[in-house]
């Protein structure tokens, strides 16, 4: 993990810069919501109990899992790459809510995915089967991914709520970098702790 870990923080400037310049194409803003305290910063955030709380980017990039050059050569070995986030949970945890609602600040909301991660000991993989079609080469799972709702604010402040219950466990928000990238990726993870008794 720790290669890895170095490769994508070597992406990681590069990134945040492309995602500071974006000009934002939000939805059209559909309603009103008490916006009071938001942070300036550009980010993803959740309005825990009194306050909002930002959700911890990391730069996501698939890897191809177990799979050597040669092996790559071939063709033969594993058939799908990882995305990792560092740590077995996610720093905010969220109980007696299963379709939160997040606030978009700055970011657009156009190639936005809600993915299930899986957990390790020391950090979640996002799960991507891979193609030799170059333009599709990794992408998130179907099962993995969860449809959600979106709803314009004010300015380039976006609502977005999963359209179904979540289950319990790991999850990211994983937004293009630069519009239109694939591979490169910002992941705000935050985990559902579930409803008591569940």
């Amino acid at each position: 993990m720790t290669s890895r870990t170095l490769i994508a923080s070597s992406f990681a400037c590069a990134a945040l810069l492309g995602v500071a310049l974006l000009a934002q194409d939000n939805p059209p803003q559909t309603g009103s919501m008490d916006l009071t305290g938001i942070p300036a910063p550009r980010g993803i955030y959740y309005h825990a109990v009194g306050q909002w709380v930002g959700l911890s980017p990391t730069v996501l990039m698939p890897f191809w899992e177990g799979r050597g050059l040669a092996l790559e050569i071939l063709n033969v070995g594993s058939d799908h790459a990882v995305e990792e986030i560092p740590g077995a949970h996610a720093g905010i945890q969220i109980s007696n809510d299963l379709r939160p609602t997040f606030y978009l600040h700055g970011i657009n909301p156009a190639d936005l995915y809600l993915v299930r991660a899986v957990s390790k000991d020391d950090y979640r993989e996002l799960r991507m089967p891979v193609s030799r079609h170059f333009r599709k080469w990794a992408h998130y799972r179907a099962e993995d991914v969860s449809e959600v709702q979106v709803q314009g604010i004010e300015g380039d402040v976006v609502a977005i709520k999963p359209a179904t219950d979540l289950k319990p466990g790991e999850y990211a928000l994983a937004s293009a970098a630069q519009p239109g990238d694939q591979w490169l990726r910002l992941g705000f993870d935050f985990g559902i702790v579930g409803r008591a008794g569940q």
